[in-house]
């Protein structure tokens, strides 16, 4: 009896790790009065995945890609199905943005876009997002708690 209970709760201790470890990080990103609730693209397979494959985003979500030094990083549409802004973030500031970019059309090549000044993350947001909450160079970006 003892072996099917210590069974259990190893089994539940181990489905339990398993969720934390492996299930997506997620954050909350304020820029202005605009609130994002962002999946974190933590480690090399998921940033060169990224939104790609995905056939929407909900209007009030993104994607953050942290990095741990600063660099003009290069980011590529390929699998994308709809356009994107980019917030391209040094520290807490907001240092560029890429508005309006397109997913590749049919077998055309997919746009590559990168930020004028090295950075440290950027945000991945719909088309639109930039222009509509009026977010501009040098805004404060602000990283919440869930």
């Amino acid at each position: 009896m003892r072996l099917w209970i210590f069974a259990i709760i190893a089994t539940l201790i181990a489905c339990f790790i398993g969720y934390y470890r492996w299930r997506p990080l997620s954050a909350k990103v304020r820029i202005n009065n605009a609130v994002f609730f962002v999946e974190v693209a933590a480690n090399e397979p998921q940033k060169q995945k990224g939104l790609g494959d995905r056939s929407s985003l909900a209007s009030d979500h993104g994607m953050l890609f942290p990095y741990d030094h600063k660099e003009q990083y290069n980011f590529w549409m390929r699998e994308m199905r709809f356009p994107l802004d980019f917030i391209w973030i040094d520290g807490d500031r907001v240092a560029d943005i890429t508005e309006n970019v397109p997913p590749p059309i049919g077998n055309s090549a997919p746009v590559i876009v990168e930020p004028n000044v090295p950075v440290n993350k950027v945000l991945e947001v719909n088309a639109g997002v930039v222009a509509r909450f009026g977010i501009g160079i040098g805004d404060k970006v602000e990283f919440l708690d869930r």
